[in-house]
């Protein structure tokens, strides 16, 4: 039974933060993945269950189509209310694995699409669910199924209550992760589950019982529903990277064809010789036919050679073009996109552009070309003998077809497989790059048990591909040596009635041998392309992704002639909203804020009110939702990024260096800066005597994230850095934090000195008295403004109590 009848929410649905209970008010939480894989762990056994799906896929084969049917032919009528009438059998929806560990709900909402017929990008469903770095919630997945044409409803229920409830639906799982039920076993203990995190699953009813939330989202085509989109497909991804390289391409083809020549001739050449010489006795014809074999031998390693010396030249054109255009794009993505992914899975994605080139123009381009010659010695072997040529043709379609099933089978396997690996990658680095700390806190063998269970699903992974690996080797060489052994008993029995001569059955046998080892070869190759396949998708995944808006105008900016202008400092905000998802509220409101040159104002408040987003809002990190953000009265929008480059600068919370020498760093790379200006920002960031007292000075090494320094000298030259193009507008987020109250004053004192505008946000509230003005935030709200002598004036006010708690 439901443990409550529907609940509407006006035309959204169920909202679960309206319902009722300690297990309904957590279902309101996030469905933030990255909790559940936290417990990869505990759950990696969990895919073991997978195993039995083939021996239920028996039993459940007539319930395997992808249209909804109940078990029984009953009254058709209106929807039936869960929890009554009869269990509807299980559906099949395509898999849409995840990309970011926050968007399980709007993977869901696509395979429940995609099962309907409509194929929607999974990067559009990010923004309609409102996928934020916090994740989306049910009302959000609701909303967005309903967008698109669905009719959705949510329930709150217990298992019994899915007797009438029509499949696929959406589960809320272990109150944080989002998944699509396709459906039961008729005995009711097996459960099909198609995770968004880890594609299809097998559970037992207990299994099921202890992930279940009890929150279920159902969807049915409503009057505006249309299908449409297009199904991801590798074939358009691929002729997409080959364009630009037409001229490879038609070599490589040209060559393949040419190919074709000595392979129809070497077979007839080897007809003539055992017919004509050996048995025939025709010696004069011996000197012409070894000369003709010879000139085409010659022929096939001149082919042979050009096919491989373009294939290397479009490899490498296309290894050097794809890497380079994919990091640029990369670099040019807006922060969100990095919010919410690993760092090393983007490394690894980079990498994978040579091992697509690799294989694209390697052994998948020869062997697709190999696959299109053979209609030529299908065409000879047929006037050889059609009954020989049909067994040769059958096997090598029995080939293909196991590839077509081995092929539907694994066809997300592969891509987990690399997300496994992206997420036993970035445990590893995160381990390593927070070494200090496991060490620090004695957690060694927490961190090993939590990479170890990523180890296993990667190892378990890579374990269910290579048993259709197994398949694919071992069972092509099998049908050939079948088709030989056919062939020979047929053709031997040919031979001694007559109607075929030994020379024809050598030569046929040739020919079968030059047309089945490219399709043998192709079906091996099966296991090659679908790891392309999933190295396409996470390519995709990112190419895919919108760039960042303040790109647009980059044309524009390199068009203009002269010297880049200084802005002269006036700062403003007016109105400002923003937060990380467009459909919960935000969480800067109605922020205003006005600076003349030279102005310094502060921005305080508790963890979680909002100071840093301010500054990242300043910054250009993010895009305000509405209100505007002023720099010298234009929008921050119409200033050329150029002259936001010489005149904005922004210390963060987040310090960042790399392996360098000291000057690579503080000046990131820029050779035409004058060591007087940046020996000048290291005086007045009270650096200089540090780095001066290090042997090499400025060009002595920085080890990876400045290890070789400490907190309050890498802070120090984070400020150098900020300073060393003497900007006019600086934004200070907690820039001081690891300093003395002593070299905090100094380097506050030199800022000063250089006269610009100052956004300071701060816990520590030690130099900002003297602020033109202080801002107190609470929650994105403003609760109050002034200078610090007005605003102590109440000594009840947030300011006050914040002066106070110091």
């Amino acid at each position: 039974m439901a443990r409550s009848s529907n609940e509407h929410d006006g035309p959204t649905g169920v909202n679960p933060a309206e319902e009722t209970g300690e297990d309904a008010a957590r279902a309101d939480e996030t469905a933030n993945n990255s909790e559940l894989e936290q417990d990869a762990e505990s759950e990696a056994p969990t895919d073991e269950t997978e195993e039995s799906a083939a021996e239920e896929d028996g039993e459940e084969a007539d319930g395997d189509a992808d249209e909804e049917t109940e078990e029984d032919d009953g009254e058709e009528g209106g929807e039936e209310e869960p929890g009554s009438g009869k269990w509807h059998r299980r559906v099949r929806v395509p898999t849409v694995l995840q990309m970011e560990a926050v968007e399980c709900g709007a993977a869901s909402l696509a395979m429940v699409l995609a099962h309907f017929g409509r194929w929607v990008p999974l990067e559009q469903l990010r923004a309609d669910c409102g996928v934020s770095r916090d994740g989306s919630n049910a009302a959000n997945v609701l909303a967005a199924g309903e967008g698109h044409g669905l009719e959705g409803t949510g329930y709150r229920m217990e298992i019994e209550g899915f007797a009438g409830t029509k499949f696929p639906c959406i589960l809320f799982w272990n109150f944080n992760h989002f998944l699509v039920l396709e459906g039961f076993s008729r005995n009711r203990k097996k459960v099909y589950l198609n995770d968004p995190a880890s594609g299809r699953r097998v559970l037992s009813m207990e299994e099921f019982d202890k992930g279940f939330s009890g929150v279920v989202i159902t969807f049915t085509p409503g009057p505006t529903f249309e299908k449409g989109g297009r199904k991801p497909s590798i074939i358009a991804g691929l002729a997409q990277r080959v364009r630009g390289m037409r001229i490879a391409v038609s070599y490589v083809i040209l060559a393949g064809l040419g190919l074709v020549i000595p392979g129809l001739a070497i077979p007839t050449f080897t007809k003539v010789f055992v017919d004509d010489i050996l048995i025939g006795g025709s010696k004069n014809w011996l000197g012409p036919l070894l000369v003709g074999m010879a000139v085409a031998a010659m022929l096939r390693a001149g082919l042979t050679a050009l096919q491989a010396h373009y294939l290397m030249r479009a490899q490498m054109k296309m290894a050097i073009a794809t890497t380079g255009r994919f990091l640029w794009h990369v670099l040019r993505l807006p922060i969100e996109f990095f919010m919410h992914r690993y760092a090393a899975d983007i490394s690894a994605r980079i990498s994978s552009n040579d091992r697509v080139a690799q294989v694209l123009t390697g052994d998948l381009a020869t062997n697709v070309i190999g696959v299109v010659t053979a209609a030529f010695f299908v065409f000879l072997m047929w006037r050889y003998d059609p009954t020989l040529t049909m067994i040769g043709v059958s096997l090598a379609v029995v080939n293909l077809l196991l590839l077509r099933f081995i092929a539907r089978t694994r066809a997300d396997e592969s891509q987990k497989m690399l997300q496994e690996n992206g997420k036993l990658m970035s445990t590893a680095m995160t381990g390593v790059q927070g070494i200090e700390t496991i060490k620090a806190t004695a957690r060694e063998s927490d961190f090993f048990a939590r990479w170890a269970g990523y180890q296993a699903k990667s190892a378990m992974a890579e374990q269910r591909l290579a048993v259709s690996s197994t398949v694919l080797n071992v069972v092509p060489p099998t049908l050939a040596a079948l088709s030989s052994a056919l062939v020979l008993g047929l053709g031997g029995w040919r031979v001694m009635d007559g109607t075929m001569s030994i020379g024809m059955l050598v030569a046929f046998q040739s020919l079968l041998n030059s047309f089945s080892h490219p399709i043998e070869d192709f079906v091996r190759l099966g296991d090659v392309v679908q790891r392309l396949g999933g190295d396409m998708k996470r390519l995709d995944d990112v190419t895919n992704y919108h760039i960042d808006h303040v790109f647009a105008r980059d044309e524009e900016d390199e068009k203009a002639e002269g010297p880049v202008k200084r802005l002269t400092g006036f700062v403003e905000l007016r109105n400002v909203c923003f937060g990380y998802s467009r459909l919960d509220e935000p969480l800067i409101k109605d922020f205003s804020l006005s600076l003349s040159p030279g102005d310094r104002v502060a921005i305080v408040g508790g963890s979680g009110s909002g100071k840093s987003t301010i500054a990242k809002l300043l910054a250009g990190v993010y895009r305000p939702w509405s209100g505007d953000i002023l720099f010298d009265n234009r929008p921050r929008d119409s200033v050329p990024r150029a002259q936001l480059a010489n005149s904005f600068a922004m210390v963060d919370q987040d310090i960042f260096f790399f392996e360098g020498s000291i000057r690579e760093n503080i000046a990131l790379w820029d050779s035409t800066l004058p060591d007087e200006a940046i020996q000048r920002a290291c005086k007045d960031a009270c650096i200089h005597d540090d780095i001066a007292s290090r042997r090499g000075g400025y060009a002595s090494e920085v080890e990876e994230d400045g290890r070789n320094f400490s907190g309050g000298q890498r802070q120090r030259m984070e400020i150098a850095r900020a300073l060393v193009n003497d900007p006019t507008i600086l934004v200070l987020d907690e820039a001081t934090s690891a300093l003395d109250a002593a070299t905090e004053k100094l380097v506050d004192d030199h800022i000063r000195r250089r006269g610009c505008t100052c956004v300071i946000v701060a816990h520590r509230l030690s130099t900002i008295r003297d602020a033109n003005e202080i801002i107190v935030l609470d929650r994105g709200v403003v609760v109050q403004r002034g200078t610090h002598d007005e605003l102590m004036m109440d000594e009840n006010g947030r300011y006050a109590r914040l002066i106070r708690s110091e």
